[in-house]
């Protein structure tokens, strides 16, 4: 199972991003438009077998960045809940697309895309210490509600104040 799909990481970012860089093939070949048809399984037979062949393959680096995320994702959650995690909460899926966007950009990630991924390891580190909440159970299920909610302040007596009749006391 995977947290994030390639249509979550085109809709999410440019298509026309991920298709310059999951297309390695020279001259380029892949579209944002043929990416985005490959990626929801639509037909393809108005390509050419060259174009088809070449979004295959930038499908497939994308798949693999994604897997690359999902490996690291579940690297960090396992310390607290059971992997995969299954339904993946929405934080999950913005943390893989993140990820797998900066492991598309190997060494040629912009300074965004490095503060993006060193924002969502920082997420992931803060869910292993169990300091951010999935919101489940380390079994999958759901967290329970928080009781209460109502705060309660208690204090001494007054020690200084006005009596009735306007003055210090």
């Amino acid at each position: 199972m995977t947290y994030a799909t390639a249509a979550n990481l085109l809709e999410r970012f440019s298509a026309e991003e991920i298709a310059q860089r999951a297309d390695r093939s020279i001259p380029r070949l892949v579209t944002a438009a043929m990416l985005s048809t490959a990626a929801a399984g639509g037909d393809m037979s108005g390509f050419t077998a060259p174009e088809q062949a070449a979004a295959a393959a930038a499908l497939a680096l994308i798949n693999g960045a994604l897997a690359d995320a999902d490996s690291e994702i579940d690297g960090y959650v396992a310390t607290r809940y059971s992997v995969p995690l299954n339904p993946a909460p929405s934080i999950v899926k913005r943390l893989a697309c993140d990820l797998a966007r900066y492991h598309l950009y190997d060494d040629q990630a912009t300074e965004t895309i490095q503060k993006r991924r060193d924002a969502a390891v920082a997420v992931l580190r803060d869910i292993s210490a169990g300091k951010v909440s999935l919101g489940t159970t380390a079994t999958g299920d759901t967290a329970p509600a928080a009781q209460g909610g109502m705060v309660e302040m208690t204090s001494p007596a007054k020690v200084f104040g006005r009596p009735d009749n306007g003055g210090l006391r």
